[in-house]
């Protein structure tokens, strides 16, 4: 009944995206490499490198660089802060432009097992401070993601073999809307992946994400396709 109840939420959840009608939409290739150090029995360094092409692959077009510092509450519970870099350089007319954003964020994070199935709930709120010509523009966002691991030909106790994962991020903006695209809706980012777990320490997936966002003048839907790595040390 509670794997149930779960599936039925991820569905919700994934549903959203769809009654939001996209008025373009792009094809777009990203590189992500997580890693999480621990420190100390409480303490663990959290770190994200994530690189974006543009619309069509035709040029390297986001870079995104995230640290953060993490406490364990438990096994399963933990909280961080954190700073965001994220530069983009777009093209218009033969011309490219720099825009980079600054952040700060505070992150809750909860993990446990739904008998073999590994789930994950993240809330993150973030302080925003984008590049407006001259000068930067405050505004906060907040972001929950849901993520389920499905084992498809793994050991017994999931530390080598192959999976699936589902998951789903759902952006919103809580303060100064107005400076970012004027709506409480900022994105969504369905995802589905298949991944192999080499070891207790590294993860390899590649994956298709639905991404919707909201912009000033309309939706802009993008199909991405994703190679990630995920390593963590303890």
């Amino acid at each position: 009944m509670k794997i149930r109840k779960n599936k039925i939420l991820l569905f919700c959840f994934t549903l959203f995206s769809a009654s939001v009608y996209a008025q373009s939409t792009e094809n777009a290739g990203w590189f992500f490499i997580t890693h999480t150090q621990k420190l100390s029995k409480k303490f663990e360094a959290l770190a994200d490198v994530q690189v974006r092409s543009a619309d069509k692959f035709v040029h390297f077009e986001t870079l995104l660089l995230r640290g953060g510092l993490g406490y364990k509450l438990n096994d399963n519970h933990s909280v961080a802060l954190g700073y965001t870099y994220k530069g983009d350089w777009t093209k218009e007319e033969g011309n490219s432009m720099y825009n980079p954003e600054n952040r700060m964020y505070e992150q809750y994070l909860f993990n446990t097992n739904i008998k073999k199935t590994p789930f994950t709930f993240r809330f993150r709120q973030e302080q925003r401070f984008i590049k407006d010509t001259d000068n930067y523009q405050f505004s906060q966002r907040s972001r929950v993601f849901l993520s389920f691991q499905f084992p498809l030909a793994a050991n017994a106790d999931f530390s080598k073999g192959l999976y699936s994962t589902v998951q789903n991020e759902l952006f919103v903006n809580t303060q100064h809307k107005e400076r970012v695209n004027n709506s409480f809706f900022d994105q969504n980012r369905p995802f589905i992946s298949i991944g192999y777990r080499w070891n207790k320490k590294i993860d390899t997936e590649i994956g298709y994400m639905y991404w919707l966002q909201r912009e000033t003048e309309g939706n802009v839907s993008t199909n991405v396709y994703q190679l990630m790595i995920t390593t963590q040390l303890y």
